[in-house]
């Protein structure tokens, strides 16, 4: 099986539902096409899709196991969904140490209900309320990620 196929095949399990990646990716192009009318597909398979808010243009692609080492380059906001766990070390030292990674790559476990990322794209607040509203799922910044954050001073929590 090629990597790509796989991907779109790795199972994600959410209390009593099973589903893979590529039913979910599947699912939100078809929600952009028939139910949001500010979203358009512009290219869609059974790994990627590719969709415009106004002039904003991301990309959503499935891989099934996201290291460090093959982080995307590119200015495009791009959303890379898969199983963050066995790099997350490295990729959280990236994020951390690179500002424009994290504002342009957004890497999601919807096996772990993780991401990484702080990037400014409509069409992925659109797929996280998708989740929401179709599963009852909510993805969290992964903790190592929020600590390293703020052990570097880039963000704040708490008051006072």
């Amino acid at each position: 099986m090629n990597s790509e196929w796989a991907a779109v095949g790795r199972r994600i399990e959410w209390a009593t539902r099973t589903l893979t990646q590529g039913e979910i990716l599947a699912a939100f192009a078809r929600h952009c096409r028939d139910e949001l009318d500010d979203v358009e597909v512009a290219d869609a398979g059974p790994a990627h899709l590719v969709a415009r808010w106004r002039q904003e243009e991301s990309r959503l692609q499935l891989r099934l196991r996201i290291t460090a080492e093959q982080l995307p380059a590119g200015d495009q906001p791009t959303m890379l969904l898969g199983d963050l766990e066995a790099d997350l070390d490295a990729i959280v030292e990236a994020f951390v140490n690179d500002p424009s990674l994290r504002s342009r790559l957004a890497l999601y476990d919807l096996g772990r209900l993780e991401k990484v990322g702080a990037v400014r794209s409509s069409v992925f607040v659109y797929f996280e309320w998708f989740l929401r509203d179709e599963y009852g799922v909510k993805l969290l910044p992964a903790a190592p990620f929020t600590q390293r954050l703020i052990d570097r001073g880039v963000i704040h929590l708490g008051g006072g």
